[in-house]
């Protein structure tokens, strides 16, 4: 099973309950609708759209653990924007801990699938390497 839930804390002692489940989509239309991304080279859109995430699990934690109302909620979706420039290795930490909890595999799982994307097993690319590695030695 795959952890849904972590704490971040977001600036100077204050920390934040996130809660990762298909839930927190519900949140988007309480901030419009999200940047597009388009190309793996806009980086800082993509990190933004993490900020945006994580506030949308932290609406989620909020409401869920019944806190109150989204009204209620004492932290602004600048604050998780903040955090993303502020703490850039928390912030990483936690988009690696996201993308877990939102695909519920392991993210040594999605490591080694990402590194396989044609879809052959781990050996037969390392395998595939040292030939092609060999191959250019010997010349």
């Amino acid at each position: 099973m795959v952890p849904v839930r972590t704490t971040v804390e977001i600036c100077d002692g204050v920390k934040v309950e996130l809660l990762f489940t298909p839930r927190v989509s519900v949140y988007q239309e309480t901030v419009g609708p999200l940047p597009d991304v388009t190309g793996e080279s806009d980086f800082l859109r993509v990190m933004e759209r993490y900020a945006d995430i994580f506030y949308f699990a932290a609406l989620n934690a909020w409401e869920l653990d019944g806190h109150g109302t989204v009204e209620d909620f004492p932290h602004k979706r600048g604050d998780f924007h903040g955090w993303m420039n502020a703490d850039p290795k928390g912030f990483g930490a936690t988009v690696r801990f996201a993308v877990s909890a939102l695909t519920g595999k392991p993210m040594s799982q999605i490591e080694q699938e990402a590194q396989n994307k044609d879809g052959k097993p781990a050996e037969e690319v390392k395998k595939k390497r040292r030939s092609w590695l060999s191959r250019l030695m010997r010349r």
